[in-house]
């Protein structure tokens, strides 16, 4: 299969419409990876949607597969095959025409990151990123919008959160 870092990071990875975009998109693909989260049923709209990872990697690693049949697990390591797509610049497999779990029980540590490695604007770092299970630490909540993005810092400078991919009881930050 191809590694996601080929799919996600091309070495003619060029600034999109919004952000960088995959050469590759509209190219059927087949690729590999651990699955990291796959987004709650109570999300609607994206409930069954799931991320997968390549471990070893700090660059490049992950993606968002967009497909409401496959029904994995976290751990889970899958190899699936389908179209890449870019959505406003976020990089998925879509279209997906097979997939195959190899082994469960699979762990991909989070990357640690300063809130300034992903920032807010469009950047090479953040789209390096893109897809990938990532940790902050010793956050701040500096302001929350009206969509209940999270704006967050360690210091470093500012990056966004929000619960769109979340699982479980999302507590209610309040700024400062």
């Amino acid at each position: 299969g191809t590694p996601i870092g080929e799919i996600q990071c091309p070495g003619d990875l060029e600034q999109g419409t919004y952000c960088y975009e995959t050469s590759m998109a509209d190219e059927e693909v087949s690729t590999y990876g651990i699955v990291t989260h796959v987004v709650p049923q109570s999300n609607e709209g994206s409930a069954g949607n799931f991320f997968i990872q390549q471990s070893g990697l700090q660059t490049c690693a992950g993606i968002f597969i967009r497909d409401f049949d496959i029904l994995p697990d976290v751990g889970d390591e899958v190899t699936v095959s389908g179209t890449v797509n870019e959505y406003y610049s976020f990089t998925q497999i879509i279209d997906v025409t097979s997939s195959s779990v190899s082994s469960t029980g699979n762990s991909i540590t989070p990357l640690a990151i300063t809130t300034a490695t992903l920032g807010i604007d469009c950047s090479l770092e953040g789209e390096e990123l893109e897809g990938m299970l990532v940790k902050v630490s010793n956050v701040t909540v500096e302001d929350i919008d009206e969509f209940g993005n999270v704006k967050i810092t360690d210091g470093s400078g500012s990056t966004l959160m929000d619960d769109y991919y979340f699982d479980g009881t999302w507590s209610n930050p309040s700024v400062g």
